[in-house]
């Protein structure tokens, strides 16, 4: 089964337009999952929430372009009771 994972990338100014490239080489299993960017507001990096067996799948999911300066924690998600 699956693991959920954190993908968490912190990378400079400089490199987001290295980041922007790897926009047109995502993988099938990427396309319509939601890419959290705070760049634009000052804070270089991106969140994902993922799946995969281990952090390394995860990470190696990546395009190459978005690999440096990223971590997948694994997650345990549940729902907080009403």
């Amino acid at each position: 089964m699956p693991q959920t994972y954190m993908v968490s990338n912190h990378h400079s100014p400089e490199d987001c337009l290295r980041m922007d490239a790897g926009i047109n080489r995502v993988g099938d299993h990427l396309k319509g999952q939601t890419f959290y960017c705070s760049c634009p507001f000052g804070e270089h990096g991106f969140l994902m929430i993922l799946e995969g067996s281990s952090s390394e799948e995860v990470i190696e999911g990546l395009p190459p372009e978005w690999r440096p300066g990223t971590r997948a924690v694994p997650l345990e998600t549940f729902k907080i009771p009403t």
